[in-house]
Protein backbone atom coordinates (compact mmCIF):
# COMPACT_ATOMS: atom_id res chain seq x y z
CA UNK A 1 0.00 0.00 0.00
CA UNK A 2 1.23 3.31 -0.88
CA UNK A 3 1.70 6.27 1.25
CA UNK A 4 2.14 9.64 -0.11
CA UNK A 5 3.79 12.35 0.84
CA UNK A 6 0.75 15.10 0.80
CA UNK A 7 2.01 17.90 -1.07
CA UNK A 8 3.42 21.24 1.34
CA UNK A 9 1.58 23.84 1.20
CA UNK A 10 3.10 27.13 0.05
CA UNK A 11 5.99 25.23 -2.39
CA UNK A 12 8.05 27.67 -3.35
CA UNK A 13 7.53 29.35 -6.95
CA UNK A 14 9.55 27.44 -9.61
CA UNK A 15 13.12 29.20 -10.48
CA UNK A 16 12.74 28.48 -14.27
CA UNK A 17 10.71 26.82 -17.04
CA UNK A 18 11.72 23.31 -17.18
CA UNK A 19 11.64 22.08 -20.70
CA UNK A 20 8.96 19.27 -21.81
CA UNK A 21 8.85 16.05 -23.86
CA UNK A 22 6.68 16.76 -27.00
CA UNK A 23 4.34 13.99 -27.69
CA UNK A 24 5.96 12.35 -30.36
CA UNK A 25 8.98 12.55 -27.48
CA UNK A 26 6.95 10.84 -25.19
CA UNK A 27 5.82 7.73 -27.45
CA UNK A 28 9.21 7.42 -28.34
CA UNK A 29 10.58 6.74 -24.49
CA UNK A 30 7.70 4.46 -23.75
CA UNK A 31 8.77 1.73 -27.37
CA UNK A 32 12.32 1.57 -24.77
CA UNK A 33 12.91 -1.73 -26.75
CA UNK A 34 13.81 -1.12 -30.36
CA UNK A 35 15.81 -3.23 -32.99
CA UNK A 36 18.65 -1.81 -35.33
CA UNK A 37 18.63 -3.87 -38.57
CA UNK A 38 21.71 -3.90 -40.87
CA UNK A 39 21.16 -5.67 -43.98
CA UNK A 40 21.71 -5.23 -47.46
CA UNK A 41 25.07 -5.58 -49.77
CA UNK A 42 27.32 -5.89 -47.43
CA UNK A 43 25.47 -8.91 -45.73
CA UNK A 44 26.79 -10.85 -48.44
CA UNK A 45 31.01 -9.76 -48.58
CA UNK A 46 33.24 -12.50 -48.99
CA UNK A 47 36.63 -11.06 -47.77
CA UNK A 48 39.43 -12.65 -48.47
CA UNK A 49 41.19 -15.31 -45.08
CA UNK A 50 43.75 -12.76 -43.88
CA UNK A 51 41.12 -9.55 -43.68
CA UNK A 52 39.55 -12.09 -40.87
CA UNK A 53 42.38 -12.19 -38.42
CA UNK A 54 42.63 -8.24 -38.12
CA UNK A 55 41.53 -6.32 -34.84
CA UNK A 56 38.34 -5.30 -36.39
CA UNK A 57 37.25 -7.22 -39.66
CA UNK A 58 34.12 -5.13 -40.02
CA UNK A 59 32.82 -4.16 -43.90
CA UNK A 60 32.06 -0.86 -44.87
CA UNK A 61 30.86 -0.73 -48.65
CA UNK A 62 32.57 1.56 -51.09
CA UNK A 63 35.14 2.43 -48.18
CA UNK A 64 37.14 -0.69 -46.84
CA UNK A 65 40.09 -0.42 -49.76
CA UNK A 66 42.94 -1.37 -47.42
CA UNK A 67 41.88 -5.52 -48.78
CA UNK A 68 41.31 -6.31 -51.94
CA UNK A 69 38.28 -7.64 -52.72
CA UNK A 70 37.87 -6.99 -56.80
CA UNK A 71 36.53 -10.36 -57.01
CA UNK A 72 33.20 -8.62 -56.32
CA UNK A 73 33.52 -5.24 -57.35
CA UNK A 74 33.75 -6.47 -61.21
CA UNK A 75 32.03 -3.68 -63.48
CA UNK A 76 33.31 -0.67 -62.91
CA UNK A 77 31.66 -0.60 -59.28
CA UNK A 78 34.98 -0.79 -57.58
CA UNK A 79 35.43 0.17 -54.53
CA UNK A 80 31.51 -0.46 -54.16
CA UNK A 81 30.31 -4.21 -54.29
CA UNK A 82 28.65 -4.95 -57.78
CA UNK A 83 25.31 -5.42 -57.00
CA UNK A 84 24.40 -8.56 -58.10
CA UNK A 85 26.66 -9.55 -55.14
CA UNK A 86 23.07 -8.96 -52.97
CA UNK A 87 21.47 -12.47 -53.31
CA UNK A 88 19.44 -13.31 -50.22
CA UNK A 89 18.10 -16.66 -50.68
CA UNK A 90 15.10 -16.51 -48.56
CA UNK A 91 13.94 -13.27 -47.79
CA UNK A 92 11.23 -13.12 -45.17
CA UNK A 93 10.11 -9.99 -43.60
CA UNK A 94 7.13 -12.02 -41.53
CA UNK A 95 9.75 -13.77 -40.12
CA UNK A 96 11.81 -10.31 -39.07
CA UNK A 97 8.63 -8.95 -37.37
CA UNK A 98 7.31 -12.44 -35.75
CA UNK A 99 11.11 -12.72 -34.08
CA UNK A 100 11.31 -9.35 -33.23
CA UNK A 101 8.09 -9.13 -31.62
CA UNK A 102 9.12 -11.98 -29.23
CA UNK A 103 11.43 -10.02 -27.93
CA UNK A 104 9.09 -6.63 -27.60
CA UNK A 105 10.72 -4.63 -30.10
CA UNK A 106 8.39 -1.99 -30.75
CA UNK A 107 10.18 -0.26 -34.06
CA UNK A 108 12.91 -1.41 -36.67
CA UNK A 109 15.41 0.31 -37.99
CA UNK A 110 16.17 -1.16 -41.09
CA UNK A 111 19.12 0.24 -43.38
CA UNK A 112 17.64 1.12 -46.38
CA UNK A 113 20.81 2.37 -47.81
CA UNK A 114 23.90 2.55 -45.50
CA UNK A 115 27.67 4.13 -46.13
CA UNK A 116 27.35 2.51 -49.16
CA UNK A 117 24.24 3.94 -50.85
CA UNK A 118 22.89 0.75 -52.12
CA UNK A 119 19.39 1.50 -52.21
CA UNK A 120 17.40 -1.56 -50.46
CA UNK A 121 14.32 -0.80 -52.73
CA UNK A 122 14.30 0.33 -56.57
CA UNK A 123 14.72 4.12 -56.38
CA UNK A 124 14.47 6.36 -58.59
CA UNK A 125 16.98 8.26 -57.94
CA UNK A 126 20.27 6.11 -58.26
CA UNK A 127 21.31 3.30 -60.43
CA UNK A 128 23.30 1.44 -57.09
CA UNK A 129 19.65 -0.60 -55.83
CA UNK A 130 18.33 -3.58 -55.67
CA UNK A 131 17.05 -2.71 -59.49
CA UNK A 132 20.33 -3.46 -60.94
CA UNK A 133 21.30 -6.33 -59.30
CA UNK A 134 20.02 -10.38 -60.26
CA UNK A 135 18.36 -11.08 -57.07
CA UNK A 136 14.48 -11.67 -57.97
CA UNK A 137 15.27 -10.65 -61.82
CA UNK A 138 15.70 -6.84 -61.19
CA UNK A 139 12.55 -6.73 -59.94
CA UNK A 140 12.98 -7.18 -56.01
CA UNK A 141 11.97 -4.79 -53.46
CA UNK A 142 13.30 -5.56 -49.92
CA UNK A 143 11.58 -1.98 -48.27
CA UNK A 144 8.02 -3.24 -50.14
CA UNK A 145 8.06 -6.21 -47.57
CA UNK A 146 9.61 -4.70 -44.77
CA UNK A 147 6.79 -2.27 -44.90
CA UNK A 148 3.78 -4.34 -45.33
CA UNK A 149 5.11 -7.17 -42.73
CA UNK A 150 6.08 -4.43 -40.19
CA UNK A 151 2.25 -2.57 -40.88
CA UNK A 152 0.89 -6.54 -40.13
CA UNK A 153 2.65 -6.69 -37.06
CA UNK A 154 2.18 -3.29 -35.53
CA UNK A 155 5.63 -2.21 -35.68
CA UNK A 156 6.97 1.38 -36.28
CA UNK A 157 9.07 1.50 -39.33
CA UNK A 158 12.40 3.70 -39.07
CA UNK A 159 15.19 3.76 -41.71
CA UNK A 160 19.05 4.49 -41.45
CA UNK A 161 19.33 6.09 -44.65
CA UNK A 162 22.49 7.96 -44.57
CA UNK A 163 22.11 11.38 -47.00
CA UNK A 164 25.47 12.53 -46.78
CA UNK A 165 27.67 8.96 -47.20
CA UNK A 166 26.83 7.44 -50.33
CA UNK A 167 29.93 6.19 -51.80
CA UNK A 168 28.68 4.83 -55.41
CA UNK A 169 27.74 8.62 -55.63
CA UNK A 170 30.58 10.43 -54.59
CA UNK A 171 33.12 7.48 -56.10
CA UNK A 172 31.45 5.68 -58.55
CA UNK A 173 29.03 8.14 -60.24
CA UNK A 174 31.03 10.91 -59.60
CA UNK A 175 27.80 13.23 -59.30
CA UNK A 176 28.43 16.49 -58.68
CA UNK A 177 27.34 18.31 -54.74
CA UNK A 178 24.08 19.88 -56.47
CA UNK A 179 23.20 16.88 -57.96
CA UNK A 180 24.09 14.34 -54.71
CA UNK A 181 21.81 16.46 -53.13
CA UNK A 182 18.99 16.12 -55.84
CA UNK A 183 19.09 12.50 -55.71
CA UNK A 184 19.57 12.19 -52.14
CA UNK A 185 16.94 14.17 -50.92
CA UNK A 186 14.35 12.28 -54.17
CA UNK A 187 15.49 8.79 -52.25
CA UNK A 188 13.84 10.33 -49.02
CA UNK A 189 10.62 11.98 -50.81
CA UNK A 190 10.02 8.03 -52.49
CA UNK A 191 10.49 6.49 -48.84
CA UNK A 192 8.27 8.99 -46.99
CA UNK A 193 5.35 9.06 -50.09
CA UNK A 194 5.54 5.07 -50.74
CA UNK A 195 7.23 3.23 -47.79
CA UNK A 196 5.08 4.26 -44.63
CA UNK A 197 4.14 5.22 -42.54
CA UNK A 198 7.89 5.96 -41.41
CA UNK A 199 8.04 6.89 -37.79
CA UNK A 200 11.62 7.90 -37.89
CA UNK A 201 14.77 8.41 -39.75
CA UNK A 202 18.05 7.76 -38.35
CA UNK A 203 21.11 10.13 -39.38
CA UNK A 204 24.35 8.83 -38.79
CA UNK A 205 27.63 11.00 -38.31
CA UNK A 206 29.47 9.05 -41.02
CA UNK A 207 30.26 11.75 -44.05
CA UNK A 208 31.37 10.61 -47.57
CA UNK A 209 30.06 13.30 -50.44
CA UNK A 210 30.85 14.82 -53.28
CA UNK A 211 33.88 17.47 -53.12
CA UNK A 212 32.30 20.99 -53.16
CA UNK A 213 28.81 19.77 -51.71
CA UNK A 214 27.25 22.43 -49.71
CA UNK A 215 26.42 20.39 -46.69
CA UNK A 216 24.32 23.10 -45.26
CA UNK A 217 22.13 23.49 -48.29
CA UNK A 218 21.97 19.35 -48.19
CA UNK A 219 20.65 19.29 -44.65
CA UNK A 220 18.25 22.59 -44.85
CA UNK A 221 16.87 20.28 -48.03
CA UNK A 222 16.35 17.01 -46.01
CA UNK A 223 14.93 18.95 -42.97
CA UNK A 224 12.57 20.56 -45.29
CA UNK A 225 11.44 17.54 -46.94
CA UNK A 226 10.62 15.47 -43.54
CA UNK A 227 9.01 18.50 -42.20
CA UNK A 228 7.08 19.17 -45.29
CA UNK A 229 6.05 15.82 -46.38
CA UNK A 230 5.89 13.95 -43.13
CA UNK A 231 5.51 16.13 -40.31
CA UNK A 232 4.66 13.37 -37.84
CA UNK A 233 8.35 11.74 -38.57
CA UNK A 234 11.14 11.86 -35.66
CA UNK A 235 14.97 13.01 -36.89
CA UNK A 236 17.62 11.33 -35.37
CA UNK A 237 20.20 10.31 -33.48
CA UNK A 238 22.93 13.16 -34.41
CA UNK A 239 20.74 15.87 -34.83
CA UNK A 240 16.91 16.47 -34.80
CA UNK A 241 14.28 15.34 -32.47
CA UNK A 242 15.91 12.29 -30.36
CA UNK A 243 19.22 12.27 -29.22
CA UNK A 244 21.94 9.40 -29.42
CA UNK A 245 24.29 8.28 -26.26
CA UNK A 246 23.81 11.33 -24.06
CA UNK A 247 23.03 9.99 -20.42
CA UNK A 248 20.22 10.22 -18.42
CA UNK A 249 19.39 14.04 -18.75
CA UNK A 250 17.48 15.12 -21.23
CA UNK A 251 17.96 18.97 -21.68
CA UNK A 252 20.10 20.86 -23.44
CA UNK A 253 20.57 24.13 -25.60
CA UNK A 254 20.24 22.59 -28.75
CA UNK A 255 18.65 21.26 -31.43
CA UNK A 256 15.31 22.75 -31.46
CA UNK A 257 13.06 19.42 -31.77
CA UNK A 258 10.38 19.84 -34.50
CA UNK A 259 12.62 22.44 -36.39
CA UNK A 260 12.83 23.14 -39.54
CA UNK A 261 16.04 25.72 -39.57
CA UNK A 262 17.64 24.02 -36.66
CA UNK A 263 19.72 21.50 -38.68
CA UNK A 264 22.33 21.44 -35.95
CA UNK A 265 23.99 18.39 -34.08
CA UNK A 266 22.75 17.40 -30.50
CA UNK A 267 24.67 17.36 -27.55
CA UNK A 268 28.24 16.05 -27.33
CA UNK A 269 28.10 15.44 -31.37
CA UNK A 270 28.75 19.12 -31.88
CA UNK A 271 26.65 21.35 -29.64
CA UNK A 272 27.34 21.68 -26.20
CA UNK A 273 26.59 19.30 -23.70
CA UNK A 274 23.31 18.19 -21.98
CA UNK A 275 22.33 20.64 -18.89
CA UNK A 276 19.88 20.79 -16.12
CA UNK A 277 19.16 24.54 -17.49
CA UNK A 278 19.05 23.44 -21.42
CA UNK A 279 15.97 24.96 -23.27
CA UNK A 280 14.86 21.63 -24.95
CA UNK A 281 14.65 18.20 -24.19
CA UNK A 282 15.71 15.35 -26.32
CA UNK A 283 14.65 11.56 -25.37
CA UNK A 284 18.36 9.41 -25.43
CA UNK A 285 18.87 6.14 -27.55
CA UNK A 286 21.67 3.76 -26.90
CA UNK A 287 22.64 2.03 -30.07
CA UNK A 288 25.78 0.77 -29.90
CA UNK A 289 25.27 -3.15 -28.30
CA UNK A 290 24.96 -5.56 -31.32
CA UNK A 291 24.38 -9.39 -31.60
CA UNK A 292 27.33 -10.15 -32.50
CA UNK A 293 30.37 -8.07 -30.82
CA UNK A 294 33.94 -9.26 -28.97
CA UNK A 295 36.20 -12.12 -29.85
CA UNK A 296 33.69 -14.75 -28.74
CA UNK A 297 30.43 -12.75 -30.11
CA UNK A 298 29.18 -12.52 -26.72
CA UNK A 299 31.25 -9.74 -25.21
CA UNK A 300 31.30 -5.96 -25.03
CA UNK A 301 34.48 -5.43 -26.65
CA UNK A 302 35.32 -4.48 -30.21
CA UNK A 303 35.38 -6.01 -33.00
CA UNK A 304 31.35 -4.49 -33.20
CA UNK A 305 29.94 -6.20 -36.11
CA UNK A 306 26.42 -4.50 -37.42
CA UNK A 307 25.96 -6.77 -40.13
CA UNK A 308 25.42 -10.57 -40.11
CA UNK A 309 28.74 -12.19 -39.88
CA UNK A 310 28.98 -15.84 -40.03
CA UNK A 311 33.21 -15.46 -39.96
CA UNK A 312 35.51 -13.82 -38.10
CA UNK A 313 38.83 -14.33 -36.21
CA UNK A 314 40.11 -11.55 -34.41
CA UNK A 315 41.23 -12.84 -31.14
CA UNK A 316 39.15 -15.78 -31.07
CA UNK A 317 40.44 -18.76 -29.36
CA UNK A 318 37.83 -21.03 -29.65
CA UNK A 319 37.93 -22.09 -33.95
CA UNK A 320 37.74 -19.67 -36.92
CA UNK A 321 35.34 -19.10 -38.61
CA UNK A 322 32.23 -19.11 -35.82
CA UNK A 323 29.11 -18.02 -35.45
CA UNK A 324 28.84 -16.51 -32.40
CA UNK A 325 26.62 -14.48 -30.56
CA UNK A 326 24.88 -12.56 -27.89
CA UNK A 327 23.47 -14.77 -25.14
CA UNK A 328 19.85 -13.69 -23.85
CA UNK A 329 21.74 -12.74 -20.20
CA UNK A 330 23.85 -10.20 -21.78
CA UNK A 331 21.21 -8.94 -23.42
CA UNK A 332 19.36 -8.75 -20.30
CA UNK A 333 21.80 -6.86 -18.76
CA UNK A 334 22.22 -4.64 -21.64
CA UNK A 335 18.13 -3.78 -21.11
CA UNK A 336 19.34 -3.00 -17.47
CA UNK A 337 21.76 -0.30 -18.28
CA UNK A 338 20.00 1.22 -21.37
CA UNK A 339 16.36 1.12 -20.38
CA UNK A 340 17.41 1.67 -16.87
CA UNK A 341 19.17 4.18 -17.60
CA UNK A 342 16.82 6.21 -18.69
CA UNK A 343 17.19 5.30 -22.32
CA UNK A 344 15.68 3.68 -25.31
CA UNK A 345 17.61 0.27 -26.67
CA UNK A 346 18.06 0.48 -29.80
CA UNK A 347 19.89 -3.59 -30.22
CA UNK A 348 21.41 -4.58 -33.31
CA UNK A 349 20.22 -7.50 -35.03
CA UNK A 350 20.16 -8.48 -38.39
CA UNK A 351 19.22 -11.46 -40.27
CA UNK A 352 21.66 -13.47 -41.96
CA UNK A 353 22.42 -13.89 -45.89
CA UNK A 354 19.02 -15.96 -46.06
CA UNK A 355 17.37 -13.27 -45.72
CA UNK A 356 15.98 -15.04 -42.07
CA UNK A 357 17.12 -14.49 -38.84
CA UNK A 358 19.41 -16.91 -37.62
CA UNK A 359 17.82 -19.81 -35.95
CA UNK A 360 19.79 -19.65 -33.01
CA UNK A 361 19.41 -15.74 -32.26
CA UNK A 362 15.82 -15.85 -33.07
CA UNK A 363 15.46 -18.73 -29.55
CA UNK A 364 17.93 -15.88 -27.83
CA UNK A 365 15.04 -12.91 -28.89
CA UNK A 366 12.25 -14.91 -27.51
CA UNK A 367 14.15 -15.80 -24.51
CA UNK A 368 14.96 -12.42 -23.68
CA UNK A 369 11.73 -11.40 -24.34
CA UNK A 370 9.93 -13.98 -22.08
CA UNK A 371 12.43 -12.50 -19.22
CA UNK A 372 11.44 -8.78 -19.17
CA UNK A 373 8.16 -9.50 -19.58
CA UNK A 374 8.31 -12.07 -16.54
CA UNK A 375 10.62 -9.95 -14.79
CA UNK A 376 9.07 -6.21 -15.51
CA UNK A 377 5.80 -6.74 -17.24
CA UNK A 378 3.96 -9.27 -15.20
CA UNK A 379 3.09 -7.69 -11.84
CA UNK A 380 5.13 -5.94 -9.47
CA UNK A 381 5.91 -7.27 -5.77
CA UNK A 382 4.99 -3.60 -4.23
CA UNK A 383 4.02 -0.47 -6.42
CA UNK A 384 2.26 2.90 -6.03
CA UNK A 385 -1.19 3.57 -7.11
CA UNK A 386 -2.52 4.65 -10.42
CA UNK A 387 -1.21 7.90 -10.53
CA UNK A 388 2.06 7.48 -9.13
CA UNK A 389 2.87 10.68 -6.38
CA UNK A 390 4.01 14.19 -6.41
CA UNK A 391 5.05 16.27 -3.97
CA UNK A 392 8.13 18.53 -2.30
CA UNK A 393 11.72 17.28 -2.85
CA UNK A 394 11.70 15.81 0.37
CA UNK A 395 12.47 12.13 2.15
CA UNK A 396 9.71 9.81 1.57
CA UNK A 397 7.96 11.31 -1.80
CA UNK A 398 6.78 8.03 -1.81
CA UNK A 399 6.27 4.69 0.31
CA UNK A 400 5.53 1.22 -0.51
CA UNK A 401 4.54 -1.79 2.56
CA UNK A 402 6.41 -4.59 1.47
CA UNK A 403 5.47 -7.03 3.99
CA UNK A 404 8.99 -9.81 3.64
CA UNK A 405 8.55 -10.28 0.11
CA UNK A 406 11.40 -10.81 -1.61
CA UNK A 407 12.23 -8.43 -5.05
CA UNK A 408 15.68 -7.52 -7.27
CA UNK A 409 15.34 -4.81 -8.48
CA UNK A 410 13.63 -1.16 -7.42
CA UNK A 411 12.18 0.72 -10.86
CA UNK A 412 11.15 4.48 -10.74
CA UNK A 413 9.80 6.48 -13.92
CA UNK A 414 9.54 9.57 -13.74
CA UNK A 415 6.24 11.53 -14.86
CA UNK A 416 8.10 13.42 -17.81
CA UNK A 417 4.15 14.66 -19.41
CA UNK A 418 3.12 16.13 -16.45
CA UNK A 419 6.54 18.40 -15.51
CA UNK A 420 9.55 17.46 -17.13
CA UNK A 421 12.64 15.67 -16.01
CA UNK A 422 12.91 17.84 -12.34
CA UNK A 423 14.56 14.70 -10.25
CA UNK A 424 18.38 15.82 -9.60
CA UNK A 425 19.44 13.38 -7.02
CA UNK A 426 17.81 10.58 -5.07
CA UNK A 427 17.71 7.36 -2.98
CA UNK A 428 16.32 4.25 -1.30
CA UNK A 429 15.46 3.53 1.70
CA UNK A 430 14.08 0.76 3.60
CA UNK A 431 13.64 -0.96 6.84
CA UNK A 432 13.30 -4.17 8.48
CA UNK A 433 10.38 -6.12 9.21
CA UNK A 434 10.41 -6.26 13.22
CA UNK A 435 11.90 -3.19 13.52
CA UNK A 436 11.26 0.54 14.48
CA UNK A 437 9.11 2.27 11.41
CA UNK A 438 11.68 5.12 11.30
CA UNK A 439 14.60 3.38 11.68
CA UNK A 440 15.50 3.78 7.85
CA UNK A 441 18.73 2.01 6.33
CA UNK A 442 20.21 2.90 2.83
CA UNK A 443 18.97 0.84 0.16
CA UNK A 444 20.28 2.24 -3.22
CA UNK A 445 22.77 5.19 -2.22
CA UNK A 446 22.20 9.11 -2.37
CA UNK A 447 25.20 10.60 -5.00
CA UNK A 448 27.59 12.62 -3.68
CA UNK A 449 27.07 16.31 -4.69
CA UNK A 450 30.01 18.08 -5.78
CA UNK A 451 30.49 20.85 -2.50
CA UNK A 452 30.88 24.26 -4.95
CA UNK A 453 28.15 23.83 -7.17
CA UNK A 454 24.81 21.39 -6.68
CA UNK A 455 23.98 21.58 -10.37
CA UNK A 456 27.22 19.62 -11.51
CA UNK A 457 27.78 16.21 -11.70
CA UNK A 458 27.57 14.55 -8.39
CA UNK A 459 29.48 11.41 -7.61
CA UNK A 460 27.55 8.18 -7.53
CA UNK A 461 28.62 4.87 -6.09
CA UNK A 462 28.15 1.42 -8.85
CA UNK A 463 25.03 -0.10 -7.19
CA UNK A 464 25.11 -3.22 -9.68
CA UNK A 465 26.36 -6.45 -8.34
CA UNK A 466 30.18 -6.91 -8.76
CA UNK A 467 29.52 -9.82 -10.86
CA UNK A 468 26.26 -9.55 -12.49
CA UNK A 469 25.50 -12.75 -14.73
CA UNK A 470 26.20 -12.97 -18.85
CA UNK A 471 28.26 -9.57 -19.49
CA UNK A 472 32.17 -10.13 -19.48
CA UNK A 473 34.56 -7.44 -20.60
CA UNK A 474 33.19 -3.76 -19.53
CA UNK A 475 32.23 -0.98 -21.62
CA UNK A 476 35.58 -0.31 -22.63
CA UNK A 477 35.34 3.82 -22.56
CA UNK A 478 32.57 3.49 -25.54
CA UNK A 479 29.79 5.97 -24.20
CA UNK A 480 27.24 4.00 -26.49
CA UNK A 481 27.57 0.23 -25.00
CA UNK A 482 27.09 0.25 -21.40
CA UNK A 483 27.88 -3.29 -20.10
CA UNK A 484 24.83 -3.79 -17.28
CA UNK A 485 27.62 -3.20 -14.72
CA UNK A 486 27.29 0.23 -14.85
CA UNK A 487 27.47 2.74 -11.64
CA UNK A 488 24.29 4.94 -11.65
CA UNK A 489 24.07 8.57 -12.05
CA UNK A 490 21.72 10.83 -10.06
CA UNK A 491 18.96 11.37 -12.53
CA UNK A 492 15.37 9.46 -12.92
CA UNK A 493 14.00 10.33 -16.21
CA UNK A 494 11.62 7.49 -17.94
CA UNK A 495 13.23 5.23 -16.16
CA UNK A 496 15.35 3.92 -13.60
CA UNK A 497 16.51 0.36 -12.43
CA UNK A 498 18.33 0.39 -9.42
CA UNK A 499 20.05 -2.67 -7.57
CA UNK A 500 19.50 -2.12 -4.05
CA UNK A 501 23.26 -2.81 -2.07
CA UNK A 502 22.05 -5.47 0.51
CA UNK A 503 20.41 -8.41 -0.04
CA UNK A 504 16.60 -8.60 -0.57
CA UNK A 505 16.10 -11.82 -1.90
CA UNK A 506 17.41 -15.40 -1.84
CA UNK A 507 20.00 -16.95 0.51
CA UNK A 508 20.43 -14.15 3.34
CA UNK A 509 18.14 -11.84 2.38
CA UNK A 510 16.58 -9.36 4.60
CA UNK A 511 13.19 -9.59 5.23
CA UNK A 512 12.25 -6.03 4.29
CA UNK A 513 9.04 -4.10 5.26
CA UNK A 514 8.95 -0.90 3.97
CA UNK A 515 10.60 0.65 0.94
CA UNK A 516 10.53 4.46 0.37
CA UNK A 517 11.87 7.17 -2.57
CA UNK A 518 13.30 9.98 -1.59
CA UNK A 519 14.67 12.96 -3.55
CA UNK A 520 17.62 15.14 -2.39
CA UNK A 521 17.74 17.69 -5.49
CA UNK A 522 15.08 18.65 -7.96
CA UNK A 523 15.90 20.87 -10.61
CA UNK A 524 12.12 22.21 -10.23
CA UNK A 525 9.80 21.65 -7.83
CA UNK A 526 7.25 19.63 -7.43
CA UNK A 527 8.30 16.58 -8.61
CA UNK A 528 6.06 13.91 -10.17
CA UNK A 529 6.61 9.83 -9.64
CA UNK A 530 4.96 7.97 -12.56
CA UNK A 531 5.80 5.27 -10.63
CA UNK A 532 7.59 3.55 -7.86
CA UNK A 533 8.18 -0.24 -7.94
CA UNK A 534 9.61 -3.61 -6.94
CA UNK A 535 10.56 -6.38 -8.84
CA UNK A 536 11.28 -9.79 -8.56
CA UNK A 537 14.35 -11.21 -11.54
CA UNK A 538 12.50 -13.89 -12.91
CA UNK A 539 14.97 -15.62 -15.66
CA UNK A 540 15.42 -18.68 -17.15
CA UNK A 541 19.47 -18.43 -16.75
CA UNK A 542 19.79 -18.37 -13.08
Amino acid sequence: MLRLLCCLAGLAAAQAAVALPNARQLDFMALETIQFMHFGIPTFWDPPEEYLYLPNPTYHDCSTTSIDHSNQTAGGYYPCLNPDVFNPTDLDAEDWMRHSAAMGMKEICLTAHHEGGFALWPSNFTDYSVAASSWRGGKGDVLREFVDAANKWGIKICYYLNVQNDGYMSKVANYSGAEFTRRQVGMLHEVLTEYGPVNRFWFDGTKDVPEGTDETALWEAVYGEIRTTSPATMISAYRGDVCASTGSLYTSDGPAPNSTTDIGLCPGKGKGSTTEAGKYFHPTEMHGITIQEGPDGNTDLQPTYWFWHPWACAGNVSGCPWVGHGNASRIFDSYLATVGHGAVLNMNIPPERTGRMNASVAAVMAEVGRAINATFHSGAVASTAAGGASGACVDGVATLDVGGAPFDYVVTMEDLAAGGQRIANYSVEFTRVGAAADAWETLVPVCVPNATDPTAPAVCAANAPAAASGGGGGDAGYGDRPDGHDPRDQYVGHKRIDFPIVPTSGAGAVAVAQVRFSCHRAIEAPVHLRSFALHKKVVPWE
